[in-house]
């Protein structure tokens, strides 16, 4: 099951409200659910709102079955149960985790900025603390994703603040603790890199670190340097032009490769830390 399956694990339905449970058939899909055989508890659930229509564990159910979609990957059919419980359960619960869902669902599909409208609005309507915990952990989320690591920091930082004792308090304190040590990120400037290899070409890629790249760049426009002078000297100056047209190619290469083994190099770095981050969750969960 992913890692961020598991961060909006749902709320113990004891402190939440729910009424105590007896019905065998609903205990029957619990057990299904809960081992993971989800399109068998899906059933289990249909059953029990077919058996009994109306059922005060109508909400949990239909909330279960929107989840048992979710975990098998079908994320249009999750969303659209996800969107109408709101409306069918006003005031269930779990109508609060039902938008932390949405959000959930829009993060897996790396639409980070509507994950995070939907979560602001969540912020809004609940004060659930475990809920609310979540949402600005998964906003937090968003934000490291996209790599603004200030504005993550920011938020995993008001989950510390006021949610300190649920369970995605400990997470968010140690992830913000994290980005503070580790950003701003050593970056190279691709500018600077480009102009590197403008100046003396192969440069460039020696500031990124590029040895074996700055030493092919070097010899090789070295080489049509040598060339072309050689053919001037001779009077060739035809030789001269063509040697030149050709040597153009490598020396501009040489330039946008510079720009480009700089970049790469930062996207690179910020995947690492991504990484460390995802690693630091995976080892904080319960």
């Amino acid at each position: 099951m992913p890692t961020m399956y598991l961060l909006i694990a749902i709320i113990a339905f004891a402190t939440s409200g729910t009424p105590e449970v007896t019905n065998p058939q609903y205990r029957y899909a619990e057990q299904l659910f809960e081992s993971g055989d989800y399109q068998a508890a899906r059933l289990a659930y249909k059953r029990l709102l077919f058996y009994y229509p109306y059922t005060e564990l109508r909400d949990i159910a239909d909330y279960r079955i929107a989840r048992t979609y979710y975990y098998q990957n079908q994320s249009a059919r999750a969303e659209e149960l996800f969107r109408k419980f709101p409306a069918i359960h006003p005031n269930s619960p779990l109508r609060f985790q039902s938008q932390l869902m949405l959000g959930q669902l829009h993060f897996d599909a790396g639409e980070y900025s509507l994950a995070r409208t939907t979560l602001f609005e969540l912020l809004h309507i609940s004060e659930e603390p475990e809920v609310t915990a979540a949402a600005r952990y998964l906003r937090g989320w968003c934000y490291i994703r996209t790599t603004d690591w200030n504005k993550a920091i920011s938020e995993l930082r008001q989950v510390d603040i006021s949610q300190i004792n649920t369970r995605h308090g400990k997470k968010a304190h140690e992830l913000a603790d994290t980005l503070l040590e580790e950003t701003p990120l050593p970056f190279k400037s691709p500018q600077v890199a480009a102009w590197l290899s403008t100046v003396v070409p192969g440069s460039g890629q020696l500031y990124v670190g590029k040895i074996k790249e700055s030493i092919l760049a070097a010899a090789l426009n070295g080489t049509f340097i040598y060339l072309a002078v050689d053919a001037i000297r001779d009077r060739r100056y035809i030789d001269c032009a063509g040697i030149s047209l050709v040597g153009w190619q490598f020396y501009w290469g040489n330039r946008t490769d510079a720009r480009q083994f700089a970049t790469e190099y930062n996207k690179h770095r910020e995947q690492e830390l991504i990484e460390i981050l995802r690693h630091q969750a995976n080892s904080a969960l319960p």
